[in-house]
């Protein structure tokens, strides 16, 4: 998640937290000389190691994160079960296919727009997970025992335009294949955090069986699965 933050202003927090330390250490004492500081060198450097491996786990970086309001000036916190409504340009891709093979009657594929009959609509499980370097998601479409992992996930927030993830993934396909189809492909996408809807939304392409031309993209929206709270879940128990 650190990879959000512009990397200046990365270098220039690294440096603001050692000479914060220096001051500290020359006024109260603790050193008098640039020797005395030279001599804390290793343990300004442990310290900074030791901050950077506490952070690396994901619930302390959590309650920093909300302790800081970092949803507002760092990156929102994305962890957490999503559901994903995916639209695919799949029918129309197929249709050509078919019409090139005279299967059905041909079409000017640049002519004919694309139309929600075009659509292969697909509905999905999201899962983030966080951690200071880097950020991972997972996708399981319904029904199949397809899965989606990305391999890059890069967070990115010029502000004023809204925060972003652009990501490769890999995904498997362990059921019967089509002969349009491709057990393993690649892909990549961009999404776009709209904090006013509290979506993901944005759009995604692939390399599925692309040596046939016949690869795919469209777009994907991704709608974050509230949980009942505590007091919620000890309610619904009791009156079970």
């Amino acid at each position: 998640m650190i990879f959000a933050m512009n990397r200046s202003l990365v270098l220039s927090t690294l440096v603001l937290v050692v000479v914060a330390i220096c001051f500290g250490l020359l006024q109260f004492g603790y050193a008098s000389t640039p020797h005395d500081l030279l001599e804390w060198t290793s343990k300004i450097a442990l310290f900074i190691s030791g901050a950077i491996v506490l952070l690396s786990i994901r619930p302390v970086l959590r309650v920093l994160h909300w302790a800081t309001f970092a949803n507002y000036w760092w990156f929102p916190w994305l962890d957490g079960e999503w559901r994903a409504e995916i639209r695919s340009n799949w029918p129309k891709v197929h249709r050509m296919y078919l019409a090139a093979k005279r299967e059905v009657p041909m079409f000017d594929a640049l002519a004919t727009p694309l139309t929600e009959a075009d659509e292969l609509v697909t509905r999905a499980t999201v899962t983030i997970e966080s951690s200071l370097f880097d950020i991972s998601i997972e996708i399981m479409p319904d029904g199949n025992n397809k899965v989606s992992r990305t391999r890059f996930v890069r967070p990115r927030w010029a502000k004023p335009d809204r925060p972003e993830l652009s990501y490769v993934y890999e995904q498997l396909d362990n059921t019967a294949l089509a002969p349009t189809d491709t057990r393993h492909h690649y892909g990549a996408g961009i999404v776009e955090f709209i904090a006013k809807s509290g979506e993901l939304s944005g759009h995604y392409w692939t390399n599925r069986k692309a040596e046939a031309a016949l690869s795919t993209a469209g777009t994907i929206v991704m709608r974050r699965v509230t949980r009942p709270g505590f007091f919620a879940r000890l309610l619904r128990h009791k009156s079970a």
